[in-house]
């Protein structure tokens, strides 16, 4: 069984923060969670769940904006 060596603080699918301890039966979604193989006494077993991350969603090629028209001499229209 895994065993933590220092107190862990996860947070949980819902933002809900939990922390477990040396002397706590942490649960299988939390053990996926603990990545620093320091927390552990005594690792959980590679067969731990462990959800993938989700691949990030490709991006939009930025719009580029219409070029602006340059004034004429001194800016200003003249009509005759």
């Amino acid at each position: 069984m895994a065993t933590l060596a220092a107190n862990v603080h996860v947070t949980d699918e819902r933002g809900t923060a939990h922390v477990f301890g040396p002397a706590d039966e942490v649960p299988t979604w939390a053990q996926a969670l603990i990545t620093n193989p320091k927390a552990w006494a005594e690792a959980p077993a590679l067969n731990v769940l462990r959800t993938p991350e989700p691949a990030p969603a490709p991006k939009a090629p930025a719009k580029r904006a219409a070029p602006r028209r340059k004034a004429g001499g001194s800016g200003t229209v003249r009509s005759e």
